[in-house]
């Protein structure tokens, strides 16, 4: 039977603040966090309706779409605070390209980014490409921006496209490199990702030093990449260095200090080393719960990575405890019929087959399935593993009343 886990966290590219202030009124940047929200379930909806009727070559794609809608409504504020930072730091670094094209142009395509028209402003940097005269900076510069309008809107193949040829522009460029390796990664890629991580992480290293923050962010995602291909001792390696890193720059308490460990406790779990993958998630559970309260989606993934360790360490009344909190706090988050929620009950599941508790495995598994057939559909890989879980316990049971 199988544990329901959260993956390792990636680090995007540094972000700065999330709204302009222009007297004494706050202008919204972008688009508001309702409308965020409301974009997003959108998306869950379509994606969920036609991975239901695809065909098995589009069903790879459309899974990695609705992941990652998911993993943004698992936590709708932090992920409307990263869009709004990274639209900040985009437009911040559009001046960069001040001088090399018109000024009237950089300026509508900053206004189009502003206020979330990502059609216009893909049009506008379309634009500053096509013109014959526009220097190799400002192209490779317009068409990241199309990379990142097009990453949004979950075009991950186009944004990678967009972005190979912005490196073939400016090969050198520790972010549009990093860019480069999170689509490959998001698209499952992961020798590519490498490739690109590594040659980001060379590139900043070069530019900032070995302490600084940019650098760390590139050792995480390496060993978030590593651990995808399967060498956690290498992804151990690269989580470590970032940790150290994370630990010098931040302190102690903050989040980004949190995820790391928590990526380190996931590699260790990999490698079976199940008693420092629990003392790697309790020390991030302990700083998730000062940071953002008992029941934050965060820490909800804490305790439910938690269960599955001392699942595995065989303390099954341990790994109850923390995956009936998760549960607790994800039906408050979500409600009933959302992914997460299914996840907790077929770890429930999980840990009571263990213990015997046959007919209270089958109660959380046919709950957990039938959620995640609504939503997932029938042959998603979660769904294969809820269904496989029920039928062994349900194989038990019939075993056992043979014996009899």
């Amino acid at each position: 039977m199988t544990v329901v886990f959260d993956k390792t966290t990636l680090t995007a590219n540094d972000h700065s603040v999330a709204a302009e202030r222009i007297e004494n009124s706050t202008v919204i940047f972008g688009i508001t966090l309702e409308q965020h929200e409301e974009r997003l379930r959108q998306q869950e909806e379509r994606l969920g309706s036609e991975l239901i009727e695809a065909h098995d070559k589009e069903r790879s794609l459309l899974e990695i779409q609705l992941n990652i809608v998911q993993q943004q409504l698992n936590n709708v504020e932090q992920s409307y605070q990263d869009h709004i930072n990274d639209l900040r730091d985009r437009i911040t670094h559009l001046e960069s390209i001040r001088g090399q094209v018109p000024d009237e142009l950089l300026d509508s395509a900053k206004q189009a980014l502003f206020v979330g028209d990502n059609e216009n402003a893909d049009r506008l940097f379309q634009r500053v490409i096509d013109q014959a005269e526009a220097p190799i900076k400002a192209a490779a510069e317009a068409s990241y921006q199309r990379a990142l309008i097009a990453n949004e809107e979950l075009r991950f193949v186009d944004a990678l496209s967009l972005c190979e040829r912005v490196i073939q522009l400016a090969p050198n460029e520790g972010g549009y490199l990093n860019q480069a390796g999170l689509i490959s990664h998001t698209l499952a890629l992961f020798q590519k990702a490498v490739a690109y991580y590594e040659q980001a992480l060379a590139s900043d290293l070069k530019t900032y030093g070995d302490g600084h923050p940019t650098v760390a962010r590139g050792r995480n995602n390496l060993g978030a990449a590593w651990c995808e291909r399967g060498d956690y001792q290498k992804a151990i390696t690269y989580y470590e260095k970032a940790l150290a890193s994370y630990l010098k720059t931040y302190g102690d308490g903050h989040p980004t200090v949190a995820t790391g460990r928590n990526n380190l406790g996931g590699a260790w779990y990999e490698l079976g080393d199940y008693q420092k993958a629990v003392a790697y998630y309790e020390q991030a559970l302990i700083s998730d719960l000062k940071t953002y309260g008992d029941g934050h989606p965060a820490v909800a993934i804490g305790r439910n990575n938690l269960g599955g360790a001392w699942y595995a360490l065989g303390g099954y009344q341990k790994a109850i405890t923390y995956y009936e909190q998760a549960l607790v706090s994800d039906l408050k988050t979500y409600g009933d019929g959302h992914p997460a929620v299914a996840r907790d009950r077929n770890n429930l599941g999980l840990v009571w087959y263990a213990l015997g508790g046959y007919q209270k495995s089958i109660e959380y598994y046919e709950s957990a399935l039938s959620t995640m057939i609504a939503i997932l559909g029938p042959d998603h890989p979660n769904t294969i593993i809820t269904r496989n879980n029920l039928k062994s316990v349900q194989a038990k049971i019939t075993d056992s009343a043979t014996l009899e």
